[in-house]
């Protein structure tokens, strides 16, 4: 199976309009509290960024590894919605063919599709593009825009990379 991009975005693009987040950074936390979810942080999450927990069959619970910078976190609750919204968790995300690949990608491996689509998600959430666009003058000042979006440089400058592709401009330098 490959990921679908498109879907990913579209679905971001969906849960964007439909808890009216148009301002820069996305409030995560409107989405959580609109879908009953409570997150728990963890400061002794070792190797693990995060998980949705499941009770009586739903998604209930985000866990997160607190040690992680605020970006990341941010990311990762991101990502984590992402499989709530496309589905993943009814589609049996922890099959445990998917959990050794998703392991594996330390290694140099290829993420699964569920989780590629999991981070597409996330970063149409976190960095819209229709917010980004506002932002177009702005476009050679990765840390200010990272600061605004409450991303990472390199979630930021990915985030340009795939304006630029889209729009075919680049910034003056």
């Amino acid at each position: 199976m490959e990921p679908n991009y498109s879907f990913a975005r579209n679905m971001a693009r969906k849960v964007l309009k439909d808890y009216k987040l148009s301002e820069a950074p996305t409030d995560l936390t409107a989405i959580f509290q609109g879908l009953n979810l409570k997150y728990i942080e963890l400061n002794d999450a070792d190797e693990i960024d995060g998980a949705i927990l499941e009770i009586d069959g739903k998604p209930s619970i985000a866990v997160l590894n607190k040690a992680r910078p605020l970006q990341r976190q941010r990311f990762t609750l991101a990502h984590e919605l992402g499989h709530i919204f496309l589905e993943h968790i009814k589609r049996d995300i922890y099959d445990p063919q998917e959990i050794r690949e998703s392991d594996a990608q330390s290694s140099g491996k290829t993420k699964p599709p569920k989780e590629i689509e999991a981070d597409v998600f996330a970063a149409e959430l976190l960095v819209p593009y229709e917010q980004l666009k506002k932002y177009s003058a702005d476009m050679s000042k990765v840390d200010k825009l990272a600061g605004i979006f409450q991303v990472s440089k390199q979630a930021m400058t990915l985030a340009m990379m795939n304006y630029w592709k889209h729009t075919g401009k680049k910034t003056k330098h």
